[in-house]
């Protein structure tokens, strides 16, 4: 399924509009709930429509990175792990809703998107300093949604290179796989000139399918012949951050959850589905990244796929199947980047000719994270270094932040206030997402400028050479 964000993290692709709303809204409690008339909206998603969305919206190329995490944290102490990240992440996922709700009934609208809660919540916090800062402030969460999402496209890059070199070099015909990067370049260019989401959303089907497809064959090929042999339990310490990368990359799925929450008919109904959906989904993350390890071990790459045996042509489909899938999702992550980026450059620079300067610059945009993945081809690493840096603060450092700025006992908006105990815990889970972000970012980096210093890191597989000599401790 199409990776984290599947549906568009913006609410409405007008960027003026959206700058512009929130000094619309005026500062009177609404009586009425807003929220009340999403139940005659004949477009609302039903309950189980919105379990659909937000599978598809959180399962992706985090999940095949999985078994690469779990081997920096250890047998054990990785399935520990992933469980306590999944329940943290999911429930700054209830705080964003939590929030959102709260706004949409003061100021009497419908929905809000992420970096609109964000204005509010700085708008009306305790900290009056801040308040002529809360306009600006919805340009954090849009700078990260931005990093986030190129982020993800120059995954796919290296995703699509690294797996079709891996089937091309079993023909004999071996090429560096940012060669093929730089071929994909181009179908990539023309797909991103699609502006309808409507066009977009056949795109989405068809990976969904293939997905699914490929995941069967994948545990075909990984459940047989498990063993515990050279899987330590527990990884060094210098190792985790790695992990802490990886994990919060394939569960930043937080920017699709308030878009997923305002399409549906029955917004009380959200937090169960949310608890169900993401319990399916932590399921399938456990049981991949545990049976991959086990059937890797130190072997395992930055993503299954590569591990898979070449000399098979069901496994030579898995690799094309996802590799066409990853075409599909780059289509839909860069709608996000370009409706963030162009609007301000539009309406800055008042090109003459409109259509054709878009199109240059989401052709720009292309071959920027093209570049970017050329620059460095190494999967797992990237992964790890997007997840740390950027989806970190999306999905763990901003939200509690969010909640203790609207819901804190001098709060303009006060309902009702924290207890010291959600004072805590939102403290301890932004030390938590900031420690991740920090180390995570560091270790990344790190790694990567040793991949940098290699003659050929497409040679490997995805810098498995140079983590080959990480101590364990059992």
């Amino acid at each position: 399924m199409v990776n984290n964000q599947h549906t568009p993290l913006l609410n409405s692709s007008d960027d003026d509009n959206n700058d512009n709303r929130d000094s619309n809204y005026n500062d009177e409690e609404i009586d009425v709930s807003i929220l009340d008339r999403r139940h005659v909206n004949p477009n609302a998603t039903s309950d189980a429509a919105t379990l659909m969305h937000l599978l598809k919206g959180n399962i992706g190329t985090g999940l095949l990175g999985l078994p690469w995490a779990i081997w920096h944290a250890g047998l054990v102490l990785g399935p520990v792990l992933l469980v306590v990240m999944a329940i943290v992440c999911v429930h700054c996922m209830h705080l964003l809703v939590k929030c959102s709700k709260h706004f949409c009934r003061k100021y009497g609208v419908p929905s809000m998107d992420y970096s609109t809660v964000m204005t509010h919540a700085v708008r009306n916090g305790p900290i009056h300093s801040l308040h002529k800062y809360a306009d600006k402030s919805r340009y954090i969460v849009d700078t990260f949604l931005m990093i986030t999402q190129l982020g993800f496209c120059c995954v796919y890059f290296v995703f699509m290179g690294q797996n079709i070199r891996q089937v091309r070099s079993y023909t004999n015909i071996y090429k560096d796989a940012r060669v093929f990067m730089a071929v994909i370049c181009i179908p990539i260019i023309l797909l991103s000139f699609i502006r309808s989401l409507k066009v977009l959303a056949w795109f989405s089907v068809m990976a969904n399918i293939l997905t699914v497809v490929s995941l069967g064959i994948i545990f075909r090929f990984i459940i047989p012949g498990l063993t515990t042999v050279n899987r330590p339990l527990v990884a060094n310490v210098t190792s985790i951050p790695m992990f802490f990368g990886t994990a919060v990359y394939a569960f930043e799925g937080i920017g699709v959850i308030l878009p997923i929450e305002n399409e549906m008919r029955n917004p009380e109904h959200f937090p169960t589905v949310l608890n169900v959906g993401m319990s399916l989904v932590s399921t399938l993350y456990l049981s991949v990244g545990v049976v991959g390890y086990l059937q890797y071990g130190p072997s395992i790459c930055g993503s299954i796929t590569l591990n898979l045996n070449n000399a098979d042509p069901l496994c030579q489909s898995v690799k094309i199947m996802l590799a066409l899938v990853m075409v599909a999702s780059y289509a839909i992550q860069f709608y996000v980047p370009i409706e963030i980026i162009w609007p301000k450059i539009k309406r800055r620079f008042m090109p003459s000719n409109q259509l054709s300067w878009e199109l240059l610059f989401r052709t720009f945009l292309v071959m920027f994270t093209c570049s970017c993945a050329i620059a460095i081809p190494n999967l797992g690493d990237y992964i790890s270094l997007i997840g740390a840096f950027s989806s970190s603060f999306l999905a763990l450092i901003l939200p509690p932040i969010i909640e203790l700025l609207t819901f804190s006992s001098q709060s303009e908006v006060r309902t009702t206030s924290l207890s010291k105990l959600q004072i805590l815990k939102n403290v301890v889970i932004v030390v938590f997402g900031f420690s991740g972000f920090v180390a995570g970012t560091i270790v990344s980096v790190k790694a990567i400028v040793k991949d940098l210093s290699s003659s050929d890191t497409t040679s490997v597989c995805n810098g498995n050479d140079h983590h080959m000599t990480i101590p364990y401790t059992n």
